[in-house]
């Protein structure tokens, strides 16, 4: 909502940096309770680049060149919970686990550095009533008055009201071309980002519950769940642009929105199988071979057919593809935290 309003780039720099202020309240917490707390407020902030990213990727880029660079986004908040297993799990093996949250707090840091520096608002005014007054653009106070919201705040009467913006998502999450395939997206990315967690506590459980690995193997073995989405991403790239140019073609220039959802049939059965195997591996204690095959294959599948249903949701409601993130991440997240 706030997006809407005042734009990208203030909302996703004053989020970060609130996220950051909380992130390294986690890091010094001198209890639990003050750590859940710093930590549940971390993660609200910390989520609104994962719905930024597309009202950026609508922004810049044009219809044949959207599902591209979705994919290109969507790597990176899918593969982000299996980065700092695999790197800080080596790390916390050997000492604390405020070392980790430090690092992370390093990072945080840059990016809110990285924001500040080379952003810029993304978001291009093209229906406006009354057209206003053109401002003076360039120099050090644009920027400033561009990043902190004084920009954003003057052209807020501009835009979309409150009640639009309120209402908007509401207008669009009872259609059931909609709704349905959001529950579909809900199921197959929660599952697949909900076993993150459990498959630690069978991959450290001694016999006969799990494979009683030490905490540097189990690091390593979230390598596996990176090295798929990159995987995924190289198959999606190629497999949406395939699927439009194909469908455009057949349909003498006529692009249905529908087609995108073609990529799910690939990653359906790839996401059964992975599932199947991976659960086959933990009950029945195969071998760690089994194992990474089942995990890589499930997230190889979810790669693909999230960026399949990103690309379908912008496409099916071109004027309202900047609403799309505010229905498509939660029903995910949602079950993801219920997991």
């Amino acid at each position: 909502m706030l997006i809407r309003r005042y734009g990208r780039l203030p909302v996703l720099f004053w989020s970060q940096i609130l996220a950051l202020a909380f992130l390294v309240g986690g890091a010094v917490a001198p209890n639990l309770n003050t750590f859940t707390a710093m930590r549940c407020l971390n993660g609200f902030f910390a989520t609104v680049p994962q719905a930024t990213g597309l009202y950026i990727v609508t922004d810049l880029f044009p219809f044949h060149l959207q599902a591209r660079n979705l994919n290109i986004w969507t790597m990176g908040f899918i593969i982000s919970p299996f980065l700092s297993p695999f790197a800080f799990g080596f790390l916390i093996a050997r000492t604390t686990w405020r070392w980790a949250y430090g690092i992370g707090c390093i990072y945080s840091g840059i990016v809110c550095l990285l924001i500040a520096l080379c952003m810029h608002e993304t978001m291009y005014d093209r229906t406006l009533s009354p057209v206003p007054e053109p401002a003076a653009q360039g120099g050090l106070r644009y920027r400033l008055e561009s990043l902190v919201g004084i920009t954003g705040y003057k052209m807020a009467k501009y835009r979309a009201s409150w009640s639009d913006v309120v209402l908007s998502p509401l207008n669009l999450v009872w259609r059931p071309h909609l709704l349905i395939i959001l529950i579909f997206e809900a199921m197959l990315f929660g599952f697949g980002i909900g076993i993150n967690v459990t498959n630690v506590v069978f991959l450290g459980s001694s016999p006969p519950l799990g494979y009683n690995f030490g905490a540097m193997v189990i690091a390593g073995t979230y390598a596996t769940p990176i090295v798929a989405v990159l995987i995924g991403e190289l198959i999606g790239r190629y497999i949406n642009d395939f699927i439009m140019n194909f469908t455009v073609r057949r349909n003498n220039g006529v692009f249905e929105a529908e087609s995108r959802l073609w990529a799910c049939y690939l990653a359906i059965p790839l996401y059964v199988c992975g599932f199947v195997l991976l659960g086959a591996s933990f009950q029945n204690h195969l071998s760690v071979g089994a194992l990474v095959m089942g995990w890589g294959l499930a997230e190889v599948a979810i790669m693909i057919n999230t960026v399949a249903v990103y690309a379908y949701c912008s496409d099916c409601f071109p004027t309202r593809q900047v609403r799309q993130p505010n229905l498509s991440l939660p029903s995910p997240l949602s079950l993801r935290c219920t997991l």
